[in-house]
């Protein structure tokens, strides 16, 4: 994908294998250009990617010293001399100089040469692309990426993992657990936070695994989605692992939303009649006591106050009910109908003293309001020494209770 232009600079008298490479041909991606002089051009030399230098002559190793300083820092320098000044050459500082190439050489020789410089350039330039690939791609996307060795040293990381941890690459990569995370020994030994042991879990088992991982990101716990995959040496061995971790915190906040919503009443937060099906079922071999209650005179208050105020008498029922019975699982599961589920094994006296009490809490909040002083709660019981006993059992029998306690009320006026 990638197009590499390279101008070469030929430097000296060996135009017939300066023409051997000019001739031949390039390989994929590459455009090369040629410059050529018989001495040295120390502008042509400045503005060469790769220079060709024959440093046989008596001039060599001062032309050698000029090539030096006057060549850009990513330039390439190949050095062709006898075999007496390569061996001089070779005996100095060669940081800078890619390759030396002894004469005398033949046509041959120096196809073979430049053809290998080619493959060499070109794999350097594949290794640049497919790095570049690489980061492209991992710091492109929000999930967190990391390498590791076997140590749990991080080897490379993307950009959202250096913004989790509000560390620079350079910071992060070459270093383990502890500062990265800026955590303690401590914390990390209670096993609260990420830890090596999952990455150890994935070298043994030589697969992909995924895990739910708890992490400390600044002063906020987070929640990650992770796959952990083992990455192979040369010899099969395990060397590390690379990980991919999802910050999955928001989308447990929506779920547990969208539990809630499923299983509570919109207006006054309280369980609705589904979630009352699920709790009592979920409790076979408990004993439970089902408080059942409506509220007496709640249309006239509609009629007359309106709706809003028709739902400031529920929203009072239902703080009252939350402040009377904490340990209860109270529901909403009608329009002006509630509904209590207690655990535990209780007397008929004392479920008939909790109702009554129960009632009377609710007819005191309501005459606290002008508006409210119509209403009254009629509250119904039902007791099964096991849950085994369906709901709709418990919830009829409380139901036909209230009623009679609505019909009793009646009649004592």
């Amino acid at each position: 994908m990638y197009h590499c232009r390279v101008r070469f600079y030929l430097f000296g008298k060996q135009r017939r294998l300066f023409e051997v490479m000019r001739d031949m041909p390039t390989l994929e991606h590459f455009k090369h250009e040629f410059s050529e002089g018989d001495w040295l051009d120390e502008r042509l030399a400045a503005e060469a990617d790769v220079i060709i230098a024959d440093l046989s002559g008596t001039e060599g190793k001062e032309n050698f010293q000029r090539l030096l300083s006057s060549m850009k820092e990513e330039a390439e320098l190949i050095v062709i001399a006898d075999k007496e000044r390569a061996a001089l050459f070779a005996e100095g500082d060669l940081s800078r100089v890619t390759d030396i190439w002894v004469l005398p050489m033949t046509e041959g020789e120096m196809r073979f040469r430049f053809l290998q410089w080619q493959r060499n350039h070109k794999l350097r330039k594949d290794f640049w692309q497919t790095r570049n690939y690489l980061d492209s791609t991992i710091n492109s996307v929000p999930h967190l990426i990391w390498y590791k060795d076997r140590t749990g040293v991080h080897k490379k990381v993307n950009k959202s993992f250096c913004k989790a941890v509000n560390k620079t690459m350079e910071q992060i990569e070459g270093r383990g657990h502890y500062y990265i995370w800026d955590i303690t020994p401590d914390e990390y030994a209670k096993g609260e936070f990420i830890c090596m042991e999952s990455e150890f879990e994935v070298m043994d088992k030589r697969k992909t695994c995924v895990f739910d991982e708890a992490v400390k990101i600044r002063d906020d716990m987070r929640q990650l989605k992770t796959y952990k995959s083992p990455l192979f040496d040369l010899d099969g061995s395990v060397m590390g692992t690379v990980g991919v971790a999802t910050d999955v915190t928001q989308e447990r906040i929506y779920e547990q939303m969208i539990v809630n919503n499923a299983n509570t009443d919109f207006l006054t937060g309280l369980y609705n009649r589904r979630y009352v099906s699920q709790f009592i079922e979920d409790r076979e071999e408990e004993p439970l006591t089902v408080y059942y209650l409506d509220l007496d005179n709640f249309k006239g208050v509609n009629d007359r106050y309106g709706h809003q105020e028709g739902d400031n008498a529920l929203l009072i029922t239902a703080e009252t009910l939350r402040k009377c019975m904490p340990d209860g699982m109270i529901a909403r599961v009608g329009g002006d109908e509630f509904l209590v589920v207690e655990t535990g094994d209780y007397t008929e006296a004392e479920i008939e003293e909790k109702r009554e009490w129960l009632q009377k809490q609710l007819d005191k909040a309501y005459l606290e309001n002008e508006h409210f002083k119509s209403i009254s709660a009629s509250v119904g019981t039902a007791h099964s020494a096991k849950g085994k006993s369906v709901m709709d059992t418990l919830i009829k029998e409380a139901d036909e209770f209230m009623y009679r306690e609505k019909n009793r009320k009646k009649q004592s006026l």
